[in-house]
């Protein structure tokens, strides 16, 4: 996807990703933060800033700084266009992915959120190294992490619905960047047993599910954009995939891109959102 478009995908999903975070949560995290003033945060692959303009919206979570980085460096000029004059606390952005700011100069923060992030690398390598990121007692707030469900409504055929969504899980699981694994279409759950294994303690989980549903016909925001490019994930995923037919693949599509555009399609993913803090902290 190009930076333009996978900008527009990034931006059209804030609205879903706004419903989906899941409030038990986020108010165990903003609770605890809150104990001993504003906390210094690093966001991990923040994308175009939203998380960013989420807390500086909510006002529950008053940082005393937001460091934000994303290897893409389209995204990161894309959120400082996006935040520019926003004064509500100092930001800093930077263009560097995850192994990079390890190898930086840094104090370690009081809180470090990635958000729709550990589903898409290894997290039993990346989990152990992010444990340099946070103080004694800081807290990590792993959030929208995909746990093994995607749900297309209305049914188009039941067998060829779950032969796609599959298919769709299984590309995530045999995903390969950089000669590495990454992905995983059960990292949510896999992360209840996995973060005590790495030496965090689980404070809080719970659900954060992505639910979007037609209202009179439309969706809200720019949610109709969103459900188009996640037909259009599916479609890149599985177009090079022998287990089915192109015919079959693009039937599919045809009839869940007709649902969408009169307003009848309906999509789930379930997420878990939990927030931890380093064991012994």
């Amino acid at each position: 996807m190009e930076d333009s478009s996978f900008i527009r995908y990034l931006a059209s999903k804030k609205s879903v990703d706004d419903r989906a975070l899941n409030l038990r949560v986020w108010n165990a995290m903003v609770e605890r933060v809150s104990r001993e003033g504003g906390p210094r945060v690093l966001e991990i692959g923040g994308g175009i800033g939203t998380m960013i303009e989420r807390v500086g919206a909510s006002g529950d979570l008053r940082p005393a700084s937001f460091t934000m980085f994303d290897a893409q460096p389209a995204l990161i000029e894309e959120a400082r266009r996006r935040l520019a004059g926003a004064d509500a606390f100092p930001i800093e952005l930077i263009a560097c992915d995850l192994e990079s700011f390890l190898a930086s100069a840094f104090i370690p923060f009081d809180l470090v959120i990635a958000n729709a992030f550990l589903d898409l690398l290894d997290p039993t390598i990346v989990l152990p190294r992010m444990s340099r990121l946070c103080r004694p007692g800081g807290l990590y707030l792993f959030s929208i992490t995909f746990d093994g469900l995607t749900a297309f409504e209305p049914e188009i055929d039941a067998d060829l619905d779950r032969r796609v969504v599959e298919l769709y899980h299984r590309t995530m699981d045999e995903r390969i960047m950089g000669g590495k694994r990454s992905g995983d279409s059960r990292c949510g759950r896999h992360l209840l047993n996995l973060l005590p294994a790495c030496g965090y303690r689980i404070v809080e989980a719970g659900p954060s599910d992505w639910i979007v549903h037609p209202r009179d016909g439309g969706y809200p925001a720019d949610e109709r954009h969103f459900l188009s490019c996640i037909l259009s994930f599916v479609e890149e995923s599985l177009s090079v995939r022998p287990e089915l037919g192109r015919a079959e693949l693009r039937r599919w599509l045809e009839r869940r891109r007709a649902q969408l555009s009169s307003g009848e399609l309906a999509f789930l993913a379930h997420q878990l959102d939990i927030l931890a803090e380093l064991r012994g902290a």
